[in-house]
């Protein structure tokens, strides 16, 4: 009985040995590497004016389609969930020498209210007007690491995870829709001395 009990706790040690890390194992060694992954605020800018004479037909149009995205979709993508959120109004305004139609600019419709959860006045780049771009820098949440299955083994001492870094949004991250923003990414893992580490990860 004694040798039968020794036997099976002898392979009972060597497949923990062998066994890669539970999902929540890995979580936690990600968390630890980096504790930046599960901690860090994220802050949205939302411009108030947009691109110079693109009126807010353009800038509407162009959200969905390839064409202007560094311009269009990738400054003035947040536009779209604010509106259907109700918390910003698009129109058409006109400065100094812009005077037809001038350019798309979003108003707040509460902006005390916006002010006071988070949403910080900046200002950008000058204007053809030679007035200096309008927006906010919006606190919309923190970063977590989720990891949704368990890391999978590719040596002896080694195992893959992968593993979402996303938004747990705010009031604000809700109504920009920043739980959307999410990133995949993979680790490596090693055993060493028993334990296991992160040994590089892949952005």
């Amino acid at each position: 009985m004694a040798r039968r009990f020794a036997v099976m706790t002898a392979v009972l040690l060597a497949s923990a040995c062998r066994r890669a890390p539970s999902t929540e194992e890995a979580r936690q060694l990600l968390r630890a590497a980096e504790p930046a992954l599960d901690s860090t605020s994220v802050v949205v800018r939302v411009w108030a004016d947009g691109p110079p004479w693109f009126s807010c037909a353009e800038v509407i149009a162009k959200l969905t389609a390839s064409a202007d995205s560094q311009v269009v979709r990738n400054q003035m993508g947040n536009w779209r969930p604010l509106v259907l959120a109700d918390w910003v109004t698009l129109r058409d305004t006109a400065r100094g020498r812009v005077v037809d139609p001038g350019w798309c600019a979003a108003t707040l419709r509460d902006e005390p209210a916006r002010l006071r959860a988070g949403w910080t006045p900046v200002r950008g780049d000058s204007q053809p007007s030679g007035m200096h771009r309008r927006g906010w820098d919006v606190r919309a949440g923190r970063q977590r690491v989720v990891v949704h299955a368990k890391p999978v083994r590719v040596g002896k001492d080694s195992a893959r995870v992968d593993y979402v870094v996303a938004v747990a949004p705010n009031v604000n991250g809700v109504a920009l829709q920043a739980d959307r923003d999410s990133t995949r990414h993979r680790a490596l893992l090693r055993r060493e001395d028993g334990r296991w580490r992160v040994l590089q990860t892949k952005w």
